[in-house]
């Protein structure tokens, strides 16, 4: 029997994970799990994270839906400390966790135009931001490098509240669509409801989408 941790999908059904890393609730507790494991994708499970058979009677469709994807990677430009920066951003990758704003408050403003403003940060919180950013929606790049994501080393799987699981460093069997999306941490959908599926594009959050729905 295999030993390699992935995450396979499951046609029209839920994500399942062989040998799972650790997997954390929304509050960074573990959860116990099995070596094959079954998590809900389709947003109508009783027993979240896991998969309940509940996409059978709810109709659940695995398919993306490329209508509309805004899959056009945009580009923000400004100079910190001498600096020049460039800060790209995938819209389709983004989950709207907000954790961007958080770590660089002066740099990320959503609801302004432009909502990303490099200039107005330093270094250091720009840093924080692509590292905390759990999409791979941004990507940094300066003078020196070309762009590039800030990925940690943990090989694991957490669950955004009312949001997407959110894993790092686990391999996917899938096709990663979006420009500049990594392979090191990267969110799959638990709404059902994304049109970039498996991959969380924001949609629970645009529909008020809840872990108890």
């Amino acid at each position: 029997m295999s030993t390699e941790t992935k995450i396979t999908l499951r046609d029209n059904g839920p994500l399942v994970v062989a040998n799972p890393p650790t997997l954390r609730d929304s509050d960074g507790n573990e959860i116990e799990t099995k070596p094959v494991t079954a998590l809900c994708r389709c947003g109508k499970s009783a027993g979240k994270p896991f998969c309940d058979g509940a996409h059978k009677s709810a109709g659940f469709e695995s398919s993306p839906d490329p209508r509309g994807i805004r899959n056009d990677p945009l580009t923000y430009e400004g100079e910190v400390g001498g600096t020049p920066v460039k800060v790209h951003y995938t819209p389709v990758l983004c989950s709207h966790a907000g954790a961007c704003a958080e770590a660089a408050s002066t740099v990320f403003r959503p609801g302004e135009k432009p909502w990303i403003q490099p200039s107005e940060g330093d270094m250091a919180g720009l840093l924080r931001a692509m590292a905390a950013c759990p999409s791979g929606a941004l990507r940094i790049e300066t003078g020196e490098t070309g762009p590039q994501h800030l990925t940690a080393a943990e090989v694991e799987i957490s669950i955004e509240k009312n949001g997407p699981y959110r894993v790092r460093n686990v391999p996917l069997d899938c096709t990663f669509n979006g420009i500049g999306a990594s392979r090191a941490k990267y969110v799959l959908c638990r709404c059902g409801q994304s049109k970039n599926k498996p991959f969380c594009d924001g949609t629970h959050h645009d529909i008020g989408w809840r872990d108890d729905a």
